[in-house]
């Protein structure tokens, strides 16, 4: 049975569990705007101008040419399909950071919302994995659920501010991960992996 450390008590979860990290991945650890913005400008051959960095969370309010969510819907299969989610990019500083939090006794356990499309959850799963061992990002747990306040962690880091309002809402500690379209959100809030170690494991002290 494995044993909270005493140093670790404040930090529990569950029963047995301690300084776990609930990591969200694409706007936290995977560029997916860059991602989707390669797909989309070798797929109509637009300039990258015409897919600028989003400013509102919602791509179809973002000057990206989306006339519909549908049709961003049919995009994002379209890139998914492709290998969109193998592809991406990390984000800079991700995978040292990570690694070094999990040295330190931190589980990650990352959470998505991949799976918000059916037809897709075998390969998106599959990629999902694939790219988490391709890239060297420690992890020790594995959720899709949009439900994401539903999954306990010490820590929760998110972009997406839905998402983080609504961890706030049932009680949880969020670290917003920084990006143009959550600037309104109250921090603490994490503008770059690279170096953050120390400051992520602050933040599990409370």
């Amino acid at each position: 049975m494995r044993v909270v450390p005493p140093e670790f008590e404040s930090q529990r979860v569950g029963a047995t569990g301690y300084r776990v990290l609930g990591l969200d991945l694409d706007g936290v650890c995977a560029d997916y705007t860059g991602g989707l913005r390669a797909f989309c400008m070798e797929r109509t051959g637009l300039p990258a101008s015409r897919f600028p960095e989003p400013r509102h969370y919602d791509l179809t309010r973002s000057g990206w040419p989306f006339s519909t969510t549908q049709q961003y819907l049919e995009t994002h299969r379209a890139a998914v399909e492709a290998g969109l989610f193998r592809a991406l990019r990390p984000v800079p500083g991700v995978v040292e950071c990570l690694n070094e939090l999990s040295a330190a006794q931190v589980h990650i356990r990352i959470v998505s919302h991949r799976l918000f499309l059916s037809g897709l959850h075998e390969q998106v799963v599959a990629d999902t994995a694939a790219w988490l061992e391709q890239w060297g990002i420690p992890y020790m747990s594995l959720c899709f659920t949009g439900l994401k306040d539903s999954v306990d962690a010490t820590l929760h880091v998110d972009d997406a501010p839905h998402m983080v309002e609504s961890f706030r809402a049932v009680g949880g500690r969020v670290l917003v991960f920084d990006q143009p379209y959550n600037e309104h959100l109250a921090g603490p809030r994490l503008t770059s992996w690279i170096g953050a170690t120390d400051e992520v494991l602050r933040l599990f002290e409370g």
